[in-house]
């Protein structure tokens, strides 16, 4: 097994809703597989039959996952084939997966040898694909796996991305978005892309429009949009279908011009196929306006008609689409024919990005925006890439998660406990960490026997990653403990000062069920095993005041969250001010992970907030 594969196993068992004792065998048994000698494969091997021997309770997901890891290696496999009568436990456990897996294996088998001839054939040349968005919102995560499929398949066969802005519509304004999209791929580590825009196009699309027409290919309708759907979807020719090709050309030139109200121009395919895309699909429509940058035409292209033709002339070799496009596949190839383009690009269809409890929709994004529900289109609670960025997700992780799913046309929804749960591994490392105190109703600690004046320590920013640096922690005779810290300590109780060691609780001040006061003395010889209570704690002196945001879900039962955003105020340890502007990761210990967004503003990171047990 390649060790990017252990890798990828070890992804997808932190992924599965297992317990823990399941996922420590799973990466022991990787540990031993990636090294790839025979001793290491018995090794694996008799790791999991011992396992699967102490009545551990059969596990589905686990069987499948150990099914794929045996079978993904054939090395591996044939050493577990020699060995499988005296691996009775773990055969069991292969043979149900094997007779539950069964019905897909012949399909997986013959599907698998044509996509390794389509990935030979997709890598053997450099290959030209394209990212073409419409410029009239920001990037959000559904467009990131078109993004990355296409980006992935150019790198790889050292070919070319080329970025086109679909600008056909002259209605919208299109600049603002431009410059949004463009930082969205910076973000994401995606530069120096050739960029052009569809309108680049527009008078050799009426070129090409004038040709259809000129060989009975297409012609002008102004048949209503209500009664064109309905013939489109029973197969009623249009009154318009038949109209001499002169007369059709004649209102084109109108309708270009903005002097042909009510009018369109429609390919003349096969109104009786019984793949609806292929129903004379309309090809131009009027427009009261004219284009931002030509400003030329009343009239713009549709994105069915763009798309081919431009995809060609531009060299592109393959068009990497979700399969929602799948039916228009055929429609591409009768304008590529007809049109008798030379450069016939490929198709490598896959399945849409399915997130749950997500909106992705730009109207719906814009109504949001409007009714000031929220700030814009990177607000934390939207899916848009500068959205979830300053939610805390790292762009290594985002992109990581999205290429685990690869290209396949296998649709699934993905929750995002997942996506964040990789986001977590990746920030972890990354993270400075701070003690910090909730404000509101903070308990006031007193150290009776602090001996001397405050003074600071140097201790690591991380202990797991000492390359981010170090940090001064301020120890004084005056702390803060958050009120929950404070309600469960107990007079005469010992307990541990995280960073600085035990101490124990001589009084406790209760007012109104609330705790303002503490009294303690420190004894830093004590055991800090011996302790239930380890506390997180800041100098009252120089203790920084900072904000944390928790977001929620923008929508519950499609209506809007009015919880979705909840504010709370911490005290800090003064140290968190010389925080590195590079440095957007933190951890408030014993609280969960933070992104900062300005200074002394943190979100919360999903998923990552630390549950007290008492």
């Amino acid at each position: 097994m390649a060790v990017e594969n252990a890798i990828n196993f070890r992804e997808i068992c932190s992924l599965l809703d297992i317990s823990e004792s399941y996922k420590c065998t799973i990466n022991a048994f990787l540990d031993n597989v990636e090294k790839c000698t025979d001793k290491h494969y018995n090794d694996a091997l008799n790791l999991l039959d011992t396992f699967f021997s102490n009545e551990v309770k059969s596990n589905s997901l686990v069987n499948d996952l150990i099914f794929c890891i045996i079978n993904s290696n054939f090395d591996f496999l044939k050493v577990f084939k020699s060995n499988k009568l005296r691996l009775e436990n773990l055969q069991i456990v292969y043979e149900s997966a094997f007779n539950e897996n069964k019905p897909f294996l012949k399909e997986f088998s013959a599907k698998d040898k044509i996509n390794k001839e389509v990935k030979k054939n997709l890598y053997s040349t450099p290959a030209v694909t394209r990212f073409a968005p419409e410029p009239s919102g920001c990037l959000h995560i559904g467009h990131l796996k078109a993004l990355l499929v296409n980006y992935n398949l150019a790198e790889k066969s050292n070919g070319t991305l080329l970025l086109r802005f679909d600008d056909t519509n002259p209605v919208k304004n299109y600049e603002k978005y431009e410059k949004e999209i463009l930082r969205d791929l910076d973000t994401l580590g995606i530069t120096g892309l050739k960029i052009s825009h569809s309108s680049d196009y527009f008078e050799l699309l009426v070129d090409e429009a004038v040709s259809l027409i000129n060989k009975n290919l297409a012609y002008v309708d102004n048949t209503d949009q209500e009664t064109m759907r309905i013939e489109r979807f029973e197969g009623i020719e249009s009154k318009m279908r038949n109209i001499n090709n002169s007369e059709s050309l004649k209102i084109f030139k109108e309708l270009l011009q903005g002097r042909a109200p009510g009018y369109c121009l429609r390919a003349k395919i096969d109104m009786s196929n019984p793949n609806k895309s292929m129903r004379d699909p309309v090809i131009y429509r009027a427009s009261d306006k004219m284009h931002g940058r030509c400003k030329l035409y009343k009239a713009f292209p549709t994105y069915d008609f763009v798309c081919p033709i431009v995809d060609s002339i531009e060299g592109v070799t393959v068009v990497c689409r979700a399969n929602e496009y799948k039916d228009r596949n055929e429609q591409y190839k009768w304008f590529l024919e007809n049109l008798e383009l030379e450069n016939k690009p490929e198709f490598n269809d896959f399945s849409k990005l399915n997130l749950e409890d997500t909106v992705l929709s730009k109207r719906k994004i814009d109504k949001l925006i409007s009714d000031s529900l929220v700030t814009g289109w990177d607000d934390p609670r939207l899916a848009t890439i500068q959205g979830i960025k300053r939610l805390g997700m790292h762009m290594t992780a985002l992109k990581d998660y999205i290429n685990l799913q690869g290209a396949s046309n296998k649709t699934n929804v993905i929750s995002w406990d997942k996506i964040w749960a990789m986001n977590k591994k990746v920030i972890d490392p990354l993270s400075p960490r701070f003690m910090a105190v909730e404000k509101i109703n903070c308990v006031r600690v007193f150290i009776t026997n602090f001996e001397g004046l405050k003074y600071t320590k140097n201790i690591p920013l991380n202990k797991k990653n000492t390359s981010l640096g170090s940090k001064d922690v301020l120890f004084s005779d005056t702390l803060l403990f958050s009120q929950e810290d404070g309600f469960v300590l107990k007079e005469n109780e010992e307990f541990t000062l995280m960073n600085w060691g035990n101490a124990i609780v001589e009084k406790k001040v209760v007012e109104n069920s609330i705790v303002t006061e503490l009294y303690i003395k420190l004894h830093l010889e004590g055991d800090y095993k011996s302790t239930t209570n380890k506390i997180s704690w800041v100098s009252e002196s120089g203790a920084v005041t900072a904000t944390g945001i928790e977001y929620g879900k923008l929508l519950v039962n499609e209506e809007f969250n009015i919880n979705s955003k909840i504010d709370k105020q911490y005290y800090v340890e003064s140290s968190i001010t010389n925080l590195s502007t590079d440095m957007k990761h933190v951890q408030f210990e014993r609280i969960g992970f933070f992104y900062c967004d300005s200074p002394c503003v943190f979100h919360l990171v999903p998923f990552t907030k630390q549950k007290r047990t008492y």
